[in-house]
């Protein structure tokens, strides 16, 4: 380590910027948490040697040991971080530069530890890890966390993993959430977040970000995107990060890493990396039966398995959630340890029209109240029936959603209690009881990361969303607006909150609302805020939900939509007039006899087969188009107004009263070889800003010596393309990807015509 820098490193630990002092004869002075420490340093062939209490110690040591407690850190993860129990590692996949799969692994965990102490020379290397909800991303980071401290303090590891919550924070800023995480959740009072970023160039933390959809989810104008490319500017290209994030979200938010990206591209080196987490399979299934000591782990799951096979998933994905998502799969072995409650579940499993994931919960509901939530002052009846269960937990999933936090205090709890307990004209001695009961409810449990304070949490998040969905849908059923105004207002409601809604507004035997009085109060509810509020989107795809799962024609008017609302959707009879559309792709949808009139439509991705039969364009604009997935080597994205409508009505959308494309054939020439091989090394681009050549060659095969030799010249001579700084041969992309897909558009599919454009001033 350079003199310099080991100055630079260690006045962030300083009191005060200014707070480090040094003399001739190589005395270090500063002040740490109010205490003179005194040092002399010098420089060595092998670097910064720092003498302290008659120690000699490397720069390094010194840093990671005395001033950042390295190993006090570790210490409080191995004690403060609690795995799931019975933990198994999932399968799981990485993906290349390409977001095709480079590499399929039978334990996860391991090789997650073994990339992550893989640290990178001169680049930032950002590991996403995704999957759907429930499908153990947190179980993971905290088991490997808590791996990798007893690894440093046995000597095997130089590396933390630290995990960091983000769930249930809407104005986040990363530096509050690593404050926080220390200073709450480990009671780890020594480190500023300027030294806490330093330890991360150095390689001795790495930071997992857990819950970073939650930030996606609630910022549509790219704050949450640009917090992350803000860190990785501030590692100046060092250090690894690990961020978990839901699929969907990811697919969503992040399809195109341009928008990570784009701002450091000319600065740093940052390289993406995903990791997908598999289902679980049957293998691991019987694993985990087995550590927790099921009986016949093999007959039960061909029970479930046989019982649930003409169950229909909406999901579409290979295997029932039940057998396949480990928070359903760990439920399910709760009531297996039970005989008579299996039988009686497995009865009840699939049978209903609400869908599996209502009878799960149904159940774990049912069985609090015959067998947990009983009166002892005499009565031995339910303290509360099953449907007064559902309410009271809506009750807390509304606190915290409106509050923006996923836990709960004791004293919120009582009060939430007491009245809850006044509007059902509860006594006294039975409340007593309920308030008791809490702490130990199957759906709930104490927050962890409190240590003082204590807290109440969902189980999961996917419990707290579906009785966040049934607060909103009782409000709305009741009409209670203010209710539903909150709830509507705080942020974007995910699928599973929407999907609830409708299913207890459709299906539940407890409503009666009337669809036409329903339609009316959303519309209502979508023009009392202005355009900066999340209402309109949430009342928009409320009320696309309940046209697709109802037969009456509906009208929707003057709302705006979330991204990708059309998206795998099957609506019929269905008129949306003089509303906007965020981007949204249309593959897979079923949509008939529909008008669409005066709408806009920010993009539509075609990237698929749709229905589109009876269904009416009439007075909309478009402002763009785009054609393939964004990592085929064809991608392209349209904005020419002729050329959109020209693609759009070849591709089978009935456009009344709009003014006639120019172009017959949206493609009049077809790409040129030499565009094609240009755009399948600048797709490359989508998760790196610095490319090595021999990856380069790698990804476009035997064709890359013409692309080196006539192709790369052209992109450096218009400066789209130049050789990265640093010691490897490394390739740079100078402009955003969204600028390269105008040019693309204007180039007539010819890559002379793609650098004329891009040369043009």
């Amino acid at each position: 380590m350079q003199l310099k820098n080991f100055k630079r490193i260690v006045t962030t630990f300083a009191d005060e910027d200014s707070g480090l002092a040094t003399d001739r004869d190589g005395t270090l002075l500063l002040e740490i948490r109010g205490l003179e420490v005194e040092a002399h340093i010098r420089n060595t062939t092998h670097g910064v040697e720092v003498e302290h209490e008659g120690i000699k110690w490397s720069a390094e040591q010194w840093i990671y040991l005395y001033l950042a407690k390295l190993d006090r850190l570790a210490d409080r993860i191995i004690n403060s971080v609690s795995p799931t129990p019975y933990y198994v590692s999932p399968r799981g996949r990485l993906l290349n530069l390409e977001g095709n799969m480079e590499r399929e692994y039978a334990d996860l965990g391991k090789e997650l530890r073994k990339n992550l102490n893989e640290h990178p020379i001169d680049t930032t290397l950002i590991y996403f890890l995704t999957s759907d909800a429930g499908e153990g991303k947190t179980s993971l980071i905290e088991q490997i966390s808590v791996d990798q401290a007893k690894a440093y303090k046995n000597k095997t590891a130089s590396t933390l993993i630290l995990p960091v919550p983000l769930g249930g924070r809407p104005f986040l800023r990363f530096d509050d959430a690593v404050i926080a995480s220390l200073s709450n959740r480990f009671r780890f009072p020594f480190l500023y977040y300027d030294s806490f970023l330093e330890l991360v160039k150095m390689g001795a933390i790495i930071p997992a970000f857990d819950g970073y959809e939650e930030m996606l989810s609630q910022s549509e104008s790219g704050e949450a995107v640009s917090a992350i490319g803000n860190l990785a500017d501030q590692l100046s290209s060092s250090g690894t990060l690990l961020v978990a994030a839901r699929k969907a979200y990811f697919d969503s938010s992040l399809s195109s890493q341009s928008k990570l990206l784009d701002p450091v591209r000319k600065e740093q080196k940052v390289e993406i990396r995903r990791f997908i987490l598999d289902r679980w399979s049957r293998k691991i299934f019987l694993n985990y039966a087995e550590k927790r000591r099921i009986p016949q782990p093999e007959q039960l799951y061909d029970r479930v398995k046989d019982r649930l096979k003409d169950v229909k998933d909406r999901s579409k994905d290979k295997g029932h959630p039940v057998l396949t998502r480990a928070v359903l799969v760990r439920r399910l072995m709760d009531v297996a340890e039970q005989e008579n409650d299996l039988d009686k579940f497995l009865l009840r499993l699939g049978q209903s029209k609400t869908g599996y994931f209502f009878d799960f919960v149904e159940d774990i509901v049912d069985r609090e109240v015959t067998l947990k939530w009983i009166d002892t002052s005499g009565t031995g009846k339910p303290l509360l029936t099953q449907d007064e269960h559902h309410e009271l937990l809506s009750k807390f999933a509304f606190e915290m959603w409106v509050s923006g936090v996923e836990t709960l205090g004791l004293d919120i709890i009582r009060l939430v209690v007491q009245f809850f307990g006044d509007e059902k004209d509860i006594a006294p001695k039975i409340l007593r009881q309920i308030h008791r009961r809490i702490n130990d409810h199957s759906l709930l449990r104490m927050d962890d990361t409190s240590t003082y304070n204590k807290r109440i949490r969902f189980d999961h998040e996917d419990f707290r969303e579906f009785y966040l969905g049934q607060a909103l849908a009782r409000a709305l059923e009741s009409g209670d607006d203010i209710t539903a105004r909150m709830i509507l207002d705080a942020r974007q409601l995910s699928k599973s909150i929407i999907e609830e809604v409708a299913r207890y507004l459709t299906v539940s035997e407890n409503s009666s609302i009337s669809y036409d009085r329903l339609f009316d109060d959303l519309h209502q509810l979508s023009r009392e805020k202005q355009l900066v509020s999340y209402i309109q989107e949430n009342c928009g795809a409320l009320m696309l939900e309940l046209a697709e799962r109802t037969d009456q024609r509906h009208l929707i008017t003057g709302v705006s939509f979330p991204a990708n609302a059309l998206d795998q959707r099957g609506l019929k009879d269905l008129n949306i007039t003089r509303s906007f559309f965020n981007s949204t792709g249309i593959s897979g949808s079923n949509i008939r006899n529909c008008t669409f009139e005066k709408c806009r439509f920010v993009e539509l991705a075609l990237n698929g087969m749709q229905n589109l039969n009876g269904t009416v364009f009439d007075q909309c604009t478009f402002d763009s188009v785009s054609i393939g997935d964004n990592h085929d080597i064809e991608y392209r994205k349209f904005f020419n107004p002729d050329r959109v409508i020209a693609i759009l009505s070849n591709h089978g959308f009935e456009l009344k009263s709009q003014q006639k494309a120019v172009l017959e054939n949206p493609d009049p020439t077809p790409m040129d070889e030499d565009m094609k091989i240009a755009l399948r090394f600048i797709r490359l681009f989508a998760r790196s800003t610095a490319v090595p050549e021999n990856t380069v060659r790698t990804r476009i095969g035997v064709q890359s010596g013409h692309f080196f030799n006539t192709i790369l010249p052209k992109l450096q001579r218009a400066q789209l393309v130049l050789p990265a700084e640093g010691p490897k041969n490394r390739l740079r992309l100078m402009v955003p990807l969204s600028q390269i897909d105008r040019l693309v558009e204007n180039s007539e599919n010819s890559f002379e015509q793609f650098i004329a454009n891009a040369s043009s001033p």
